[in-house]
């Protein structure tokens, strides 16, 4: 039997009810991860955040590198990730790549996108 894909559409990154501790819950992240977490989004973004932080105030491409941060941390083996480039500039995508180059090493990821995403 394959093990269970964990499906992140980056039209509708984030998935709890806005906080930060709500999305740690449905990615199923321990205490270490969701300090590793808030530690590489501040030095991505610069944006400092803790698990009360409402995540609707951040940007749409803020919103993409948390859910493919969060994603990337969690325990899924497979990642299929939709729209992925969705309200990433340039730069965000090159990030992105970069994290999953990084943090994805181990895992199976696989993407698709819209006809919208370039």
């Amino acid at each position: 039997m394959d093990s269970p894909i964990l499906f992140c559409n980056a039209s509708l990154p984030i998935s709890g009810g806005g906080t930060l501790r709500e999305e740690f819950i449905l990615y199923h992240l321990d205490s270490a991860l969701q300090a590793a977490l808030i530690n590489e989004f501040a030095s991505i973004t610069g944006k400092e955040l803790n698990p009360q932080s409402d995540l609707h105030t951040l940007s749409g491409g803020q919103k993409v590198l948390m859910m493919t941060l969060l994603a990337l941390l969690s325990p899924a083996k497979s990642i299929h990730f939709v729209n992925l480039w969705h309200s990433l500039d340039t730069q965000n995508r090159d990030l992105v790549k970069d994290l999953i180059a990084r943090l994805g090493a181990e895992r199976r990821i696989t993407h698709s996108a819209s006809e919208d995403d370039n």
